[in-house]
C-alpha cells in the first residue's frame, strides 16, 4: 500500500495530520507516479486543474483517489476535513456507518421554518473538479432567475473568498426561508437552521435533503425530504484532524472500498 500524498504542508496539522493517519494503516508515503492497483492512493485537495488530469490518469491505471476538502459543517474552521473517494461534495463516496457523527459537530438541528418567505441565494467561486465547479458569475445569473420566479424578496451573498464574512452566515439565513446554492457548504448549514434548500450543482453532499433547483416553481413543502438522514450522511463524510491522525477515516474506505459507487 502506497501514497502519493498531494496536500500543501500548511496549515501544518494537517498535513500532519494526514501523514500520521496514512501510515497508521499501513501506507508508506512515496512520489511514484502510476498506481500497482486500488490499494495505491493519490490523495489531493480537490479535484482540479491540473490535478484533476493526474486524477484522472492514475483511476485509469487502477489506483484510488482520495479527495480531500474543507469540512462541510464547523463549529471551528480547518478542524474538520471532508475525505471521499474519487470526488468531493456529493461526486465521490464514503462509507456511512450506523453511530451519530453529527453530534460531535455542537450543532442542534432547527424545526423546519414555513418554505414560505424570503430566499438566498449563496455566490459561489467557481472551484473544483471539471463536473462540479458552478459557472461564471452563477450567483448572480440565478438571483435574477429566481425574481422572475417568485414574489418574496431575494437577495445574493456573495462569497467571502479567504476573507471573513462581513455578516455571519447564521444571520442572513434567520432573515430567509429558503436558501439556493450550487453546492454550497452554506447550504448544510441552511437545513440545520430549518430552511429549504435548493441546489443547482450535478451532486450535492446533502441533496437527499435538499430540492433540485429547477423544481423551485413545483415545491410547496419539504415534508417529503431526508433533512434528518442527509445530515447523518454529511457527517460520516468529514472528520476532525485529531481524528484524522488516528486512521480511521483511512481504515473504513480500505474496509468497505468495494461498495464504493458515484
Amino acid at each position: 500500500m502506497k501514497a502519493v500524498l498531494r496536500l500543501r504542508k500548511e496549515p501544518y496539522y494537517r498535513r500532519a495530520a494526514f501523514e500520521a493517519g496514512l501510515k497508521r494503516v499501513g501506507f508508506v508515503l512515496t512520489e511514484m507516479n502510476e498506481p500497482n492497483g486500488p490499494e495505491d492512493w493519490r490523495v489531493v485537495w480537490n479535484r482540479q486543474g491540473t490535478e484533476e488530469r493526474a486524477c484522472d490518469k492514475w483511476e485509469a491505471a487502477g489506483g484510488t483517489v482520495i479527495v480531500a476538502e474543507n469540512g462541510y459543517l464547523q463549529q471551528v474552521d480547518k478542524t474538520y476535513y471532508a475525505i471521499s473517494v474519487h470526488g468531493h461534495n456529493g461526486s465521490g463516496w464514503f462509507p456511512v456507518g450506523n453511530e451519530n457523527r453529527f453530534l460531535k459537530t455542537g450543532f442542534h438541528i432547527q424545526p423546519e421554518k414555513p418554505i414560505v418567505g424570503s430566499v438566498l441565494v449563496i455566490g459561489q467561486r467557481g472551484i473544483g473538479s471539471h463536473a462540479m465547479k458552478s459557472p461564471p458569475q452563477w450567483g448572480e445569473q440565478t438571483l435574477k432567475a429566481i425574481q422572475k420566479l417568485t414574489k418574496f424578496p431575494a437577495v445574493l451573498r456573495p462569497h467571502p473568498g479567504n476573507f471573513a464574512p462581513r455578516v455571519p452566515l447564521v444571520c442572513d439565513l434567520a432573515k430567509a426561508a429558503q436558501c439556493v446554492i450550487w453546492s454550497s457548504a452554506a447550504g448544510v448549514r441552511a437545513l440545520v437552521e430549518g430552511l429549504t434548500v435548493f441546489y443547482a450543482a450535478p451532486r450535492w453532499i446533502c441533496e437527499e435533503g435538499a430540492y433540485s433547483f429547477k423544481d423551485i416553481p413545483k415545491v410547496i413543502d419539504q415534508s417529503n425530504l431526508g433533512r434528518l438522514s442527509a445530515l447523518h450522511t454529511m457527517s460520516h463524510g468529514q472528520w476532525h484532524h485529531d481524528e484524522i491522525t488516528t486512521g480511521e477515516p483511512f481504515a473504513r474506505i480500505i474496509a468497505q472500498r468495494s461498495r464504493a459507487v458515484w
